[in-house]
Order: structure tokens, then sequence, then C-alpha cells
């Protein structure tokens, strides 16, 4: 139904039109006169006026309100976005009353919530922020009081809550361990808290501590003292140790007793250093009892600390003190003790240079045990490899002993150009102290081969002479089977000839007879070989191949030969060679010989080796 203002007009006059009809068909029959029904009808006119008066005042009143609630929430509006740091909000255009303030209302309850929200997180992160800023002694973030924080604001507060946060885990992480190395100090030095500051870390509960900086700061400051503390006293326990050591090895004492004092004496305990400074206390009493072994177990130890810094003849014979054998004193034992603190001083400032010099002598010693290995006949004897074994070894050490060798004279020379001084191996540089360690070993082993030789050649001369020494029975030969290769007989034959030929020349020839001239001629005809001749002539080439009956009895014939004539060189005493005269010795030995036909001599030397 359409409710326009025409129809509306249209209707309410229909209905007054029917109103009035009826009210004057009740006054006619009431009987009302026309002058009251005329007043009547005024009053019915007087009172629909005020009727519509009233509703339009009614209506005016309800559109003021609307206009007043519109104009309170545009104010509160306006003050929210103001301390909410908000754009101005501005209605749609064409909007009723009605519309205009939900709109605003709706805007305003928006705003307040809002509002309310920011407020109580500006709350939770300020108590957030104030613990921990007192926690850490730091200065609270700053937002003025009585105001709504705006949305960057809240952003960078709740930033810096974050960030304060992480700032105290990394602290208190930090000191936590602090704290544990703190307290595994105290207790490595069995050490109670002294101080108030001490007390609180010590004794408190982690949650309770102020991680300040300044705290943390005094923190690694006791931490940094009670370390330089421990290690003075670690030092400290090192030195008395060792000085302690010194005083058992100069006193001999026993291993059990040296046992039984170390038990339990480990650390840097107020009750350790007491106990080692005891036992210093008691051995140097002893020590002024037994100064003189005291003195001679120093000589021994600074005898080490010389051949440690590889120190000369020369280096040595210079500390006077070394000899003094009559007159033991505390002032002596001072001496020797300063003398080996200068040596091992030296030691420690230049123990890589002397350490790489070790190295050096250890494979120069290792190859010089190869050498010697080498020379050894039994070293064929393989056992389970161990010849292969060695010369892997071999290999492998002279490959790296020149390279140890150039690596520590390089070493050398930079300290020597850095330090500008000479650097001293048993009086010498280095360079020279190789140098003279390769010549000597060139002129021993020259030496070593010198005497081999001399030894060889008087070996050759005694056999000559004397017959050689029968070498174990190998292998079983056939019957004419020669003992030497054709070669060799060929040359033993020769030098034998011309040995005899030499020694004819050498003897004095008045006194030679026709005879000894045959007998001698007759004796370098004879065949040569390392064990005894045999008693028959080699059959020839066609013969050679025996019977089982007659191989066997020659063989017999031989060994027994062997054994009559060893018998008798060994019962023979025959003079040497320097002391009988040539032509007695010539004819004594050509004599030897043809008495005993199944006799043969020994090797005899090459025709151009000179017999000694």
């Amino acid at each position: 139904m359409s409710f326009n203002k025409e129809n509306v007009k249209k209707e309410l006059l229909q209905s007054l039109e029917v109103a009035m009809c009826k009210l004057h068909r009740i006054w006619s029959e009431i009987g009302i006169c026309e002058t009251q029904r005329q007043e009547r009808s005024g009053t019915v006119m007087l009172h629909l006026r005020n009727l519509l008066d009233e509703m339009v005042r009614e209506e005016e009143t309800l559109k003021n309100t609307i206009a007043q609630r519109t104009e309170k929430y545009r104010r509160e509006l306006d003050i929210l976005t103001e301390e909410m740091s908000m754009p101005e909000y501005k209605a749609k255009a064409g909007l009723s009353m009605l519309q205009l303030e939900k709109d605003l209302k709706l805007r305003c309850e928006t705003l307040a919530t809002e509002k309310r929200e920011r407020l109580e997180m500006l709350q939770t992160l300020k108590e957030e922020d104030q613990k921990l800023c007192d926690l850490m002694c730091l200065t609270p973030y700053y937002i003025p009081t009585g105001t709504t924080p705006s949305s960057e604001q809240l952003e960078a507060l709740k930033k810096h809550v974050n960030s304060l946060k992480t700032e105290k885990a990394k602290r208190f992480t930090d000191f936590v361990n602090i704290k544990k190395g703190v307290v595994e100090l105290f207790q490595e030095m069995d050490r109670t808290p002294e101080s108030d500051f001490e007390r609180d870390v010590i004794c408190e509960e982690d949650d309770t501590f102020q991680l300040s900086e300044d705290n943390l700061k005094s923190l690694r400051l006791l931490k940094t003292e009670l370390e330089e503390l421990v290690e003075d006293l670690k030092q400290e326990s090192v030195k008395m140790w060792q000085r302690i050591h010194v005083l058992w090895d100069r006193l001999d004492i026993s291993s059990d007793d040296r046992a039984v004092f170390s038990e339990g004496k480990e650390g840097v305990k107020p009750a350790v250093i007491q106990a080692l400074k005891q036992e210093i206390t008691r051995c140097e009493k002893l020590k002024y009892e037994h100064m003189q072994r005291f003195v001679e177990s120093t000589r021994r130890e600074l005898v080490e600390w010389w051949d440690k810094c590889y120190f000369s003849q020369q280096q040595r014979a210079a500390f006077k003190h070394f000899h003094i054998a009559d007159d033991y004193t505390e002032e002596l034992l001072e001496i020797h003790d300063k003398e080996v603190a200068r040596v091992r001083q030296l030691y420690d400032n230049h123990h890589q240079l002397y350490e790489n010099v070790a190295r050096w002598e250890v494979l120069f010693k290792q190859m010089l045990e190869f050498e010697r290995k080498a020379c050894d006949p039994n070293r064929f004897n393989n056992r389970g490899g161990n010849l292969l074994q060695e010369e892997k070894a071999r290999k492998k050490l002279l490959k790296e002993l020149p390279k140890v060798e150039e690596e520590v004279k390089d070493n050398i020379a930079e300290w020597e150009k850095a330090n500008g001084q000479q650097f001293l191996v048993e009086g010498e540089r280095f360079m020279d102290y190789i140098e003279s360690r390769w010549t000597r070993y060139q002129k021993e082993k020259i030496k070593e081969k010198e005497d081999r030789n001399k030894a060889k050649a008087k070996l050759m001369e005694e056999e000559i002479f004397y017959g050689s020494k029968p070498n174990t029975p190998a292998k079983r030969r056939f019957l004419g089977t020669p003992s030497k290769t054709p070669s060799k007989m060929r040359k033993l034959n020769n030098g034998g000839v011309s040995v005899q030929m030499s020694l004819i020349s050498k003897g004095n020839d008045t006194t030679r007879t026709p005879g000894s001239c045959s007998r001698i001629s007759s004796c370098s005809r004879i065949q040569h070989s390392s064990v005894f001749a045999s008693p028959y002539r080699k059959p020839p080439a066609s013969t050679s191949k025996l019977t089982p009956a007659a191989s066997k009895a020659g063989k017999s014939a031989r060994r027994r030969s062997n054994r009559i004539a060893r018998k008798v060189l060994a019962e023979k005493n025959i003079p040497d060679i320097h002391v009988i005269p040539n032509d007695t010795m010539f004819s004594h030995t050509t004599r030897e010989i043809r008495s005993r036909p199944y006799c043969r001599s020994s090797i005899l030397p090459s025709p151009g080796k000179k017999i000694c």
C-alpha cells in the first residue's frame, strides 16, 4: 500500500468527514442544538490540531535527538581518530540522519574496541618491558602516559620486547656458562666464596641474578682472575713437581715410595700444594746430607742436556766446575743447577731445531745400520720375508733422509738469518757438521774395504803355506766331477805358478840345488783346488760313466785319503814364512808335497794380486 503525501491527505479527509458525519448524527439523536454542534465541531478540530501539533513536536524532538546523537558520535569519532593517530573519518554522502547515526556509531564502537585492545596490549608489553629492563638494568621503552599508542608504536614496542627477550636469553646463557666455569674453578682450588658478589653468583638461584652488563663484566673478570690464579697454581705445582722429581732422581728414591707420595696429589688444592712444599723441604734436607750424590746426579743430568743440545767437547770443557771432585758444597751444587737451567733454557728456546737435528741423526744412524746389515752374510737367511721388508725400509729411508736434511738446513738457515748468529751442532755449523759426518762415513767405508782386502790377502797367504780349512761337505759329486769350474781351476793354477815363481825369484840363487829346482817344478805341476787333491788321475771323458761298484770304491778311497791328509797337516807344525829362509822353505814345502801325494794346496791368489 502506498503512503505518499496525497494519499495520506485524501485518507485523512475521508476519515475526518466520516467521523464528523457520525458525530453530527449522534448529536442530532441526542438533540444538541446547532450552536452547541458548532462548538463541539470546533472542539473536535482543536483536538485534531493539537494532536497533529503534538505529533509534529514529537517527531521534531526525535529528529533533534538523532541529530544530537549523530553529533555526539561525530565528536567521539574525531577524538578516537586523533588519539589513535588515524585519518579523519568522512561519512558517505546522501545518507539519512538515521543511516549517518548508525554509521558513525558503528565506527565509534570499532575504534573504541581497537583502542581498548591497544591499551591492553600496551599494558602487557610495558609490563614485560619493565620486567626485562629491571632484570638487565636497562631503560624501558618510552610511550607517553595517558595516550593511546599507534600501531607503529605498538609494533616498535613489540620488537623492543622481543629484542630484550633475545638479549636476556643470550646473557642468561653467558651467565650460566661463566658461572659453571667459576664453580669448577672454586672446586678445583677447594675455595669458598668470600665477597657478596661471589656468594650471589655461587649460592643464589640463577633466575635471581641480575643480568646487567656490569654484573656480567664483573663475573667475567672474576672468572679471568680465578683462571689466572689457577694457572699460577698449576705452574707453581709443575715447578714443584719438577723439583721433586729432580730431587727424587738425585736421591735415588724408589718407585714405590714415589707412587705412594704421588697418590692423591693431583690438582692445585691447598692441601696438595702444602704437601708438595713439605716434600720439597724434606728432600732439600736430605740433599744437604747427601751433597756429593746430588752433585754427581746433577752432572749426569747436565750431560744429558749437553747431548740434547749437541755441545762439543770444547763447550763442555768451558764449564770448569764439572771436574771438581774434592769439594762438594752447596755452592758447587748451585753452580751446576744454574748450568742445567741455562742449557735447558737453551733447548727450550730452540727445541724445534734440536728435534729436527735429532730426527736427522736417527735417520742417519738407521742408514748406517742398514749398511752394517748389508755386509752381514747371514742376512740372506730370509725367514718370513725379512729381507724384502728390510729392502723396502732401506729404500724409504734413502728417500726420506735427503728430504729431512734439506728441511733441517732450510730451517736453520732461516733461524740464522732471523737471529743474526750461527746455530752450532757439536761446536760447528750444522752444514759443516753434516759434511763432516758424511766425510767420516766415506772414510770408514774405505777403511773397512781396505781391512777386508788385507784380511783376505792374509788369509790367502796363510792358506798358501799352511793349507786351507776344509769346508763343510756339500752335495756329493760323482767320481770325476770337478769341485770347481774349469775357468776357476785355470785361474787358480795360473795363480799358483805365478806365486811360486815369485817366491823362487826371491830366494837365494846360490843356495838352490838342482834337486830342489826339479822338486819345485814338479810341485808347480800339481793341480790346486779348495780341498785336497784326489789320489787318482782324472779319467778320460769316455770313461766318466762308471759302474756303481767302481764309483763307490773311488769315493771311499778319496774320503780315506782326505782324512789322512788333514791329520798330517794338523799334526805338522810348519814354521812362519817370515822366519824360514827361502831355499829351506821351498825345499821343505816341496818335500811335504812329495811325501804326501794326496795333498794339494789351498786356493792361491790370482796372478795380479800382491802377497802382503
